[in-house]
C-alpha cells in the first residue's frame, strides 16, 4: 500500500522515469522548535488566563532511500511512497522530558546526509539519462537556469521559499507539484527528500534540513502557504452557519467542525456561538465542544471534551453556562464595568477638567474597554507583528512572513478556515508532539468514539480555530496506533 501522486504534463511525452523512494523510519530524536505556524505564545484557553503553549517539538526520523528506475509508457513521472509512517496514532500525554532540547546524534545526522545525498545524486543521473523531448529544460540542469545547479549555490543555509518557487518555475513545475510533495510527506526528512526529488532542493540543502529542522519547518510552512490554493482542500468549508465549519464524513457520521476565536479578555462573537448552539439543539443534532468553551461562551447544551492535561480525553456533559436571564445580567455588569467606567471617566473630565486624576484614569479605562470589547485580539496581533519585525531585521525572510501572516489571520473574531488551511502544515506532516497538536487529536478521537457509541449521525464540534484543521483531518483519517518509531505521537 503506498501513497502516490503524478505530475501531469500538458501533452503526451516519450517514456519517462518512474521514481520509487522507500522510506524506513528509525528511532526518533526530539528537538524543541520555535513557533512554526503552531506558535501559541499569545493564545490562551478560556479558563486559563495567560496559558502559553509555545513548545512545538518535532520528531525527525532518519531516511534510508532506495531508488529504482523503470519505464513508464504514458510518460508520467510518478513518485510513490509507502504509507507505513503515515498511520494515525493515539494521543499520548506530553512527557516533561520534551521540555528539554535533545539534539540528534552525529552518526544519525551523517546517515541522513549520506542517504539523501545519494538518493538525489542517483535521481539527477536518471533524469540526465532520460530527458523529456518535450521539455528538456525540465529534465536536467541547464546553463539557462543556473539556479538548477543547486549544490553549487549552497552557502551553508537553506533557501527562502521564494527561491524554491523560482527554481520550480525554471523547471516548468506547477505550484501543485510542490503542494503535493508537502501535503503527502509524513515527516520533515520525507518532505526534504520529496522536494529534492522534484529538483527544487539541492542535495546539500536537503541534508542541511536535518540539522536545521526549526528553520526548515518555517520554509515548508511558507511553501505550503503559497502553493496550497493550487490543490483542492481535503475538507469543504460550510458557510451556511453563523460560525463556518469544516465538513467531514466518516463511517456514516457527518461532522461539522466549527472554529471559534479565542480572546484573552472576552469571548469574541459570543452571540454567533450562542445562536449556533441553539440551532444545533433545535435540529436535534449532537453538539460537542472543546473543554471550557460552553462556560466561556455561556451555553449549557451538548457535551464537552476533557482534554486539558488528560492522557485520554473523555466526553462529559457540558459544564453549566448561562441561562438567558443570567447572561443578560452578566452582559449588563460587563458593560457597566467596561466601557461604562470609561464613559464615567470621560464625564469626570468634562465636569472637572482641572482634575489630574480624571485625566490619568481616562486613558487607562479607555484602553481596558478596548481590550474587553475586542477580546484582546488586536493586542495579540500587535505582539506577533513585533516578532515579524524582529525576524525581518535579522534577515529571516520566511519567519518574518509567517509571523506577519499570523498577525493578520490568527487574531480575528471570525477566522477564515480556508486561509488557516495554508498557515499550518497539513497532516500528517503537521502532526507533532506539541501540546496543542496532541490535544487536537485527542479531541477528535474522543468525539468520534462517543458519536459511534451513541449512534450519532450528525455532530457539530466547536473548537478553537487553531484546532480546526487538525481535528477535521483526524476525524477523516480515524484514530489508530502509530507505527513503532513513527514521528507521530
Amino acid at each position: 500500500m503506498g501513497i502516490s501522486f503524478c505530475l501531469w504534463s500538458s501533452a503526451a511525452a516519450p517514456a519517462a522515469a518512474q521514481l520509487r523512494v522507500g522510506i524506513a523510519v528509525e528511532s526518533p530524536s526530539i528537538r524543541t522548535l520555535p513557533a512554526v505556524g503552531m506558535d501559541r505564545s499569545d493564545l490562551t484557553q478560556p479558563s486559563l488566563p495567560f496559558l502559553s503553549l509555545s513548545l512545538s517539538p518535532s520528531l525527525s526520523p532518519s531516511l534510508s532511500p532506495t531508488l529504482s528506475l523503470t519505464a513508464n509508457p504514458v510518460g508520467l513521472p510518478v513518485l510513490t511512497y509507502p504509507a507505513a509512517a503515515v498511520q494515525n496514532p493515539l494521543p499520548l500525554p506530553l512527557p516533561s522530558a520534551l521540555s528539554k532540547s535533545v539534539s540528534p546524534s552525529a552518526s544519525k545526522a551523517d546517515d541522513v546526509r549520506r542517504d539523501v545525498a545519494q538518493a538525489v545524486s542517483d535521481w539527477k543521473a536518471a533524469r540526465s539519462a532520460a530527458p523529456s523531448a518535450k521539455s528538456p529544460a525540465a529534465a536536467s540542469p541547464s546553463a539557462e537556469h543556473p539556479s538548477a545547479d543547486l549544490d553549487a549555490l549552497f552557502d551553508g543555509s537553506l533557501p527562502a521559499s521564494r527561491e524554491v518557487l523560482a527554481r520550480a518555475q525554471s523547471l516548468g513545475l506547477h505550484d501543485a507539484a510542490v503542494a503535493l510533495a508537502i501535503s503527502e510527506a509524513a515527516s520533515t526528512p520525507d518532505a526534504a527528500a520529496r522536494l529534492a526529488a522534484l529538483g527544487v532542493l539541492g542535495s546539500k540543502e536537503a541534508a542541511h534540513s536535518a540539522t536545521a529542522d526549526d528553520e526548515f519547518r518555517f520554509l515548508l510552512t511558507r511553501l505550503w502557504r503559497k502553493t496550497a490554493p493550487s490543490i483542492p482542500s481535503a475538507h469543504a468549508v460550510d458557510d451556511s452557519f453563523g460560525v463556518p465549519a469544516l465538513k467531514v464524513e466518516k463511517d456514516g457520521v457527518t461532522y461539522f467542525v466549527h472554529g471559534v476565536a479565542h480572546g484573552q479578555y472576552g469571548p469574541p462573537r459570543r452571540g454567533a456561538v450562542l445562536s449556533l448552539a441553539r440551532r444545533v439543539a433545535a435540529a436535534g443534532h449532537a453538539l460537542y465542544s472543546e473543554q471550557n468553551l460552553p462556560a466561556y461562551y455561556g451555553y449549557r447544551t451538548g457535551f464537552e471534551t476533557l482534554d486539558h492535561e488528560a492522557s485520554v480525553p473523555a466526553v462529559v456533559p457540558a459544564a453549566p453556562g448561562f441561562t438567558r436571564a443570567t447572561l443578560l445580567l452578566k452582559r449588563a455588569i460587563d458593560w457597566a464595568i467596561s466601557p461604562g467606567s470609561a464613559l464615567g471617566a470621560l464625564a469626570w473630565v468634562i465636569a472637572v477638567p482641572a482634575s489630574p486624576w480624571a485625566w490619568i484614569l481616562l486613558p487607562l479605562l479607555v484602553a481596558y474597554a478596548a481590550l474587553t470589547l475586542t477580546g484582546g485580539l488586536p493586542l495579540m496581533a500587535w505582539k506577533r507583528r513585533r516578532l515579524a519585525a524582529g525576524a525581518r531585521a535579522e534577515g529571516l525572510e520566511d519567519i518574518a512572513e509567517q509571523y506577519a501572516d499570523e498577525a493578520e489571520n490568527f487574531f480575528v473574531a471570525k477566522p477564515d478556515l480556508e486561509t488557516l488551511r495554508g498557515l499550518e502544515l497539513p497532516q500528517p506532516l503537521g502532526a507533532t508532539a506539541d501540546p496543542l497538536s496532541v490535544r487536537s487529536r485527542g479531541i477528535a478521537d474522543a468525539v468520534a468514539a462517543d458519536a459511534a457509541a451513541a449512534g450519532v449521525k450528525t455532530a457539530h464540534l466547536v473548537v478553537g480555530h487553531l484546532h480546526a484543521h487538525e481535528v477535521a483531518s483526524r476525524l477523516a483519517a480515524g484514530s489508530g496506533t502509530a507505527e513503532p518509531k513513527s514521528q507521530i505521537s
